[in-house]
């Protein structure tokens, strides 16, 4: 962070600070210096102007939240916030058929300042002066209504702080306060920024504000004075364990969305574009007053959406909720795969050189997947702990769901010579948009610190990932092929799935080269092509779920199986003949 944004964040967060506590001397002295260098004030009449147009004094008993709200920013995944906007959100209007209009405006201003009238406690007395905005010595009062509420000192004592209680291989980003782990407390003000994975929080524990909160990386949070949670950008969504009326609450940067009790629904916030999804229940959003409105409700199966770029319409449309968008919305047995001897019939009659169908392990430790195909002992040898679901009378591998290693290796290396002409076949289930090696061949000499060369990667990988990936597109199954192998992202030829691929769906997905032509196929379809002369490298050792044998990095979070290597490249008709013996439904271009 540059020295004048640091400045700009501990304004804010002095004039944050001094909602609820008294200023030392020593910190007033230091705001009015912020206040007066550059950018001060026209940083902090901005503040003041968010503040004031959230402030209302409604009918309602009820204690008002006052939580952070995230300043809106396009920051990469890779770096957090550091300081928030904290907005004083109204209280539920005691009449909802008549939504408060609000805008930035002069008239909003004064109207904010008329509702001061009657407050019993000023929190700052500032002056400000800037080009857009004079404001000489005015005091500008944002305490609470005057009656009786409890200190917030005693209500945080109260507030269970979250905490994780499952989590996917995640990894996480620098400019949080802490790196998350299972079990332990997740106090408010600090941040987490989710790089990669799934997360689950639990808020609330043992009060009517019960939720489970699922993040999907990238996303980033933070943990409000309440317990509850803000979202600054990503995906998440909340499951509310409680009862009553907008239970759980949620700061976006559209403004406030609110939960009814045993309700669920999704939050989206990605760039311009903010969404929520209800999936049961009911909700409201309270948005800011750059929406016009001060209130949507939805009703289960309702959707809205909010821009907030100045190139785009930035009215409320609404539309039907979607789980598809979510992955933590579906669980790990949504849309199970099972296969019979049909469809083994099909792949043995291509004469597949080795082919694991995870049905079991064999021998004693390490145990292994035996190899169905033509070559003797290239079997499967587990590595860590994969996990394993079942689907009628089919069982797959489910990998990547603990921090640990979850993968399987060859002791014999394939090809034994090199291949103008191979096949690479396999069905995969991705729980999460991620960067993961579902099969990759790699050269079996360790090049420094456990890391290997690649010769093949066959992987899904997330939105900006990595900055050289960007340009190949988000969230797409990449097939990169590389003649000699390296460790370079980029080297050799890299074939990127033209659609994004489905989260907990299975997928048939294909790596093929015939002569000069690489191809990736996925369902039957042709997803990407090029032209590449250099035949695939001799003896190289085959991996399935992570990068490295001996190191758990990269590693596949889903469920794979039926892997098929073939020295030969199938046609499209082979292809298209095993998925259709695998009795699903799929649409061939």
């Amino acid at each position: 962070m540059n020295p004048h944004d640091q400045r700009l964040d501990e304004l804010r967060t002095l004039i944050l600070k001094s909602q609820s506590e008294e200023l030392s001397e020593a910190e007033t002295v230091e705001l009015n210096r912020l206040i007066h260098l550059p950018g001060g004030a026209e940083e902090a009449a901005r503040l003041l102007d968010q503040l004031c147009a959230f402030t209302d004094v409604g009918s309602s008993n009820l204690l008002p939240l006052e939580e952070g709200q995230p300043e809106t920013r396009q920051d990469s995944h890779h770096t957090a916030p550091t300081a928030f906007n904290t907005a004083t959100f109204p209280e539920p209007p005691a009449e909802r058929s008549k939504p408060v209009v609000a805008s930035h405006s002069n008239r909003d201003r004064s109207r904010a300042e008329s509702r001061s009238v009657g407050w019993t406690r000023a929190y700052w007395l500032v002056g400000l002066a800037a080009s857009h905005l004079v404001i000489g010595s005015f005091a500008w009062s944002l305490a609470r209504p005057a009656r009786e509420v409890a200190p917030v000192a005693t209500l945080v004592e109260k507030v269970k702080p979250p905490q994780i209680v499952s989590m996917t291989a995640c990894v996480w980003g620098q400019g949080g306060n802490s790196v998350p782990t299972l079990g332990k407390p997740i106090h408010h003000g600090e941040v987490l920024n989710l790089v990669e994975g799934v997360a689950e929080l639990k808020t609330g524990d043992g009060t009517p504000n019960e939720a489970l909160v699922r993040i999907e990386g990238p996303a980033s949070i933070f943990i409000r004075e309440d317990g509850q949670l803000g979202l600054n950008h990503g995906t998440l969504t909340a499951k509310s364990l409680g009862f009553g009326s907008e239970q759980v609450s949620i700061i976006t940067p559209i403004g406030l969305v609110s939960i009814d009790g045993q309700s669920s629904a999704g939050l989206v916030s990605l760039g311009d574009s903010h969404e929520v999804h209800l999936f049961s229940g009911r909700a409201f959003v309270r948005t800011l007053s750059t929406f016009g409105s001060s209130e949507v409700r939805l009703e289960e199966g309702d959707a809205v959406r909010l821009s907030t770029g100045t190139e785009m319409d930035s009215g409320v449309v609404l539309f039907e909720a979607s789980m598809a968008s979510f992955a933590s919305a579906r669980s790990n047995a949504f849309d199970p795969l099972s296969l019979d001897e049909k469809y083994v019939n099909a792949v043995l009659e291509s004469s597949p050189d080795i082919y694991w169908r995870f049905e079991g392990l064999e021998g004693s430790y390490p145990q292994y997947v035996k190899n169905e195909g033509k070559l003797p002992d290239s079997h499967a040898r587990v590595v860590g702990n994969p996990g394993w679901r079942q689907y009628r009378g089919n069982r797959v591998a489910e990998l990547g769901l603990t921090d640990a290693a979850s993968a399987f290796t060859a002791d014999t290396l394939w090809p034994s010579a090199p291949l103008d002409n191979y096949t690479i076949e396999a069905w995969a289930k991705p729980q999460l948009y991620h960067h993961g090696e579902m099969i990759c061949l790699v050269d079996p000499v360790e090049r420094r610190e456990g890391r290997h060369d690649q010769a093949l990667l066959l992987e899904t990988f997330a939105r900006e990932w990595f900055y050289a990936l960007k340009v190949l597109g988000p969230n797409r199954i990449r097939f990169n092929h590389r003649t000699p192998p390296s460790g370079v992202v980029l080297d050799g030829k890299n074939l990127v799935s033209e659609e994004q691929y489905q989260v907990r769906v299975w997928q048939h997905v294909v790596a093929r080269k015939s002569g000069n032509e690489l191809s990736l196929w996925i369902d039957g379809n042709l997803a990407a092509q090029q032209e590449d002369e250099t035949p695939l490298p001799a003896n190289m050792q085959i991996l399935i779920g992570q990068l490295y044998p001996t190191k758990n990095y990269r590693p596949y979070v889903g469920q794979i199986d039926e892997v098929a290597f073939y020295d030969r490249a199938l046609s499209k008709q082979e292809i298209r003949r095993h998925i259709r013996a695998s009795g699903r439904l799929v649409d061939f271009d």
